[in-house]
């Protein structure tokens, strides 16, 4: 144990003392006063970087990046997607339909944001209330705009909007919902009401049946009103290019249950896609915040699987932490801390943490120990601040003994993060305790007696949504030839959840997704690969550490 400097300003570490939520919705008392400005922040402000989707894992930071911009931007809107009626779409009996036959509803989605975000941009730039002021507002388009021919067929589509520019964004979707509605209604009534009162009627069609429903659908659900709404965002934006107030729209909670799950993701690719059309109004800035997760079952449910990766790459802006600015985190958080209790000078990490971990800096032992995110460290800092109630500093014991329950709690958010799009993830996890080693080999994951277990405990469930494991588990119980493929996917699952580091040549180092090549598809492992599990899971799979990492 190494011997703490002598400090100038020693402090009493009190009961229930932290520094902090681990969840920016609830993290007031620290959030803003130690503030890091992350480069993503300047990204997300600046009207001219094209980045617009605040994409990271769980506790990185996307909803403090939210929160700062509401607190300095006075012109902002924050639309929180669990109060914009959604259902509504997903319990209409004519989309429901027409999604049970098989056909195309993203151009009705994709304008459906579109439109959403045009009469919330109108809303907040002219401050629209009610009625009169929603005319006043159209009247002022229509003189400016309507000698010119090219404008004519967007105020076309303004006109039948120019009293309800003012209406909340729920009643929006419910109106544009029920226009599409009524036009199906006219165009294919009997087979809506059939469907709704008859079981399973879309298996009673056949295949041109269906064909001919689709096709007389498109007519209805087709290019036209995005086409209309291109015209509408160019004349916003011609109306707004002299004007030096910015205005942002922001968009966060799309993991929670905002809408059935049949339609989320396809809702929320649409809406990803929409976000580009904005960026011709050079004076607002729209920001969606994504978790990691959501956007890979976006990209497993919508089966585009260059969603991600390449069609999008400039619009979205990905929180990476480096090490020192994490350590920013945690020291703005120690001082005001003890600002806030002593009258005296600044207390450091180092004052508080004054023993080495064996022989690592206490700070890079724990730092070992996380992915990399704000809310990991702060996590970690709390438990082992718990512990030490009542001394002038916490203990290298200290910190050993608070990354067991730290371990536990990190094991269970990372399997709560991951369920929509590895609902298996916990069973894996378990698997991994069976090899008894926090590093192994591929044939020592897929010991034959092992593997088989963990395909019995996957295949003789019920596929849970997209799982995909699911299929890989029954085909292994049916086939041993199965075996390495099923353990290469599961790898494959592991590295990306950040679970475990993956070395593809003797040569190489470790890599990890938080930090590295973020995914590898299984056919692309090499047979002779090592894995490590990451440090952060050690203790809550009672694994004995390694090597360093």
């Amino acid at each position: 144990m190494a011997k703490p400097n002598k400090r100038s300003n020693p402090v009493m570490l009190t009961k229930g003392m932290s520094i902090g939520s681990i969840s920016a919705e609830t993290d007031d008392d620290f959030l803003f006063d130690c503030f890091v400005h992350h480069p993503a922040v300047e990204l997300a402000s600046r009207m001219q970087a094209p980045g617009m989707v605040l994409s990271g894992r769980t506790g990185s930071g996307k909803t403090a990046i939210i929160r700062h911009i509401e607190r300095n931007e006075p012109h902002h809107v924050t639309i929180d997607p669990s109060e914009m009626s959604l259902s509504y779409v997903s319990n209409s009996d004519a989309l429901r339909f027409l999604q049970a036959i098989g056909a195309d509803l993203d151009l009705l989605f994709l304008a459906l944001w579109k439109h959403v975000l045009c009469i919330e941009f109108i809303r907040l730039k002219y401050r629209v209330a009610d009625e009169d002021s929603s005319r006043s507002l159209f009247r002022r388009l229509w003189d400016r705009f309507s000698a010119d021919d090219r404008k004519k067929r967007s105020l076309k589509y303004l006109r039948e909007w120019e009293g309800k520019f003012w209406i909340t964004m729920d009643q929006n979707i419910k109106e544009i919902t029920e226009k599409y509605e009524s036009k199906l209604q006219a165009e294919m009534g009997a087979d809506i009401e059939k469907f709704k009162t008859r079981g399973q009627y879309e298996k009673q069609l056949s295949t041109e049946k269906k064909s001919e429903l689709i096709a007389r659908a498109k007519k209805i659900v087709n290019a036209d009103q995005l086409s209309e709404l291109a015209g509408v965002i160019d004349l916003i934006a011609d109306h707004s290019e002299d004007e030096q107030t910015r205005y942002f729209i922001l968009i966060d909670k799309m993991d929670e249950r905002w809408v059935d799950v049949s339609i989320r993701f396809h809702l929320t690719r649409a809406l990803i896609e929409s976000l580009k059309s904005f960026r011709r109004i050079r004076n607002l800035k729209i920001l969606l915040a994504l978790r990691t997760d959501i956007l890979e079952r976006v990209v497993q449910e919508t089966g585009d699987l260059t969603f991600q990766r390449e069609k999008f790459d400039e619009y979205f802006i990905r929180l990476l932490w480096e090490p020192g600015e994490l350590l920013q985190v945690v020291q703005n958080r120690i001082r005001l801390l003890f600002r806030r209790q002593y009258s005296g000078g600044d207390v450091s990490f180092e004052d508080v943490f004054p023993y080495n971990v064996g022989r690592v800096n206490p700070f890079e032992y724990m730092l070992e120990r996380t992915l990399m995110r704000p809310r990991d460290i702060i996590a970690f800092v709390n438990e082992a601040l718990k512990l030490a109630s009542g001394q002038y500093e916490v203990t290298s014991t200290q910190i050993r003994e608070a990354e067991g329950s730290y371990s536990a709690g990190r094991r269970q958010a990372l399997e709560q993060e991951w369920k929509t799009t590895f609902p298996t993830l916990p069973k894996v996890l378990d698997h991994l305790t069976k090899v008894r080693r926090a590093s192994m080999t591929l044939a020592e994951l897929g010991d034959k007696d092992h593997i088989d277990e963990l395909a019995l405990k996957i295949g003789t469930e019920k596929q849970i949504d997209f799982d995909p494991l699911h299929p890989l588990a029954v085909a292994t119980i049916e086939s041993a030839a199965n075996i390495p493929l099923f353990v290469k996917t599961i790898v494959e699952m592991l590295y990306r959840v950040a679970a475990v580091g993956i070395k593809l040549d003797p040569t190489q180092r470790y890599i990890y997704s938080h930090v590295d090549q973020p995914y590898f598809l299984a056919s692309s492992l090499p047979d002779g690969l090592k894995l490590r599990v990451h440090p952060m899971l050690l203790r809550a799979l009672s694994l004995a550490p390694q090597d360093r990492y």
